[in-house]
């Protein structure tokens, strides 16, 4: 029976590792000009055990993982943002089951909030208003950074 506990315990651990941001975190910063923000919020405790790969236009933003959020500046446009638990080699935003994508236009200085949460057999968006994505932010854990300008 202890071994049994031990081994789930480990497993949860191994489960619970970092978010990582591959790009400029941007949060508690001025948003440069001709561009917005965006912000991609996971729950704390639905769906913990799962790490979601992050994509924008086909590009790794980042991994967000239990109770964390990430956070970039994007210029001016059209743009998908998008979610996996799949390799991702090559293939296009979407095209795998379970994946979930969010079509954004960004306006210059705009802030967009979003949550990602787990649904039967994947992740789904939900947009946010400012006013909820800013107290879901607060007290939240930050991603390890590995970007270099």
């Amino acid at each position: 029976m202890k071994k049994i506990i031990f081994l789930f315990l480990l497993s949860f651990l191994i489960s619970c590792s970092t978010t990582k941001q591959y790009v400029a975190f941007s949060h508690g910063k001025e948003i440069p000009s001709g561009m917005g923000r965006i912000y991609v919020i996971k729950p704390s405790f639905v769906g913990s055990a799962v790490k979601v790969a992050i994509f924008c236009d086909d590009k790794l933003i980042g991994n967000a993982t239990n109770g964390s959020y990430l956070a970039w500046d994007i210029e001016n446009g059209n743009h998908i943002v998008g979610n996996t638990q799949f390799a991702h080699a090559g293939a296009t935003l979407g095209s795998g089951a379970g994946e979930d994508l969010l079509r954004i236009n960004v306006k210059e200085g705009e802030t967009y909030y979003t949550k990602v949460s787990p649904r039967f057999g994947g992740m789904d968006f939900k947009i946010l208003d400012k006013s909820e994505g800013e107290k879901l932010i607060k007290g939240r854990k930050k991603p390890v950074q590995n970007y270099i300008e």
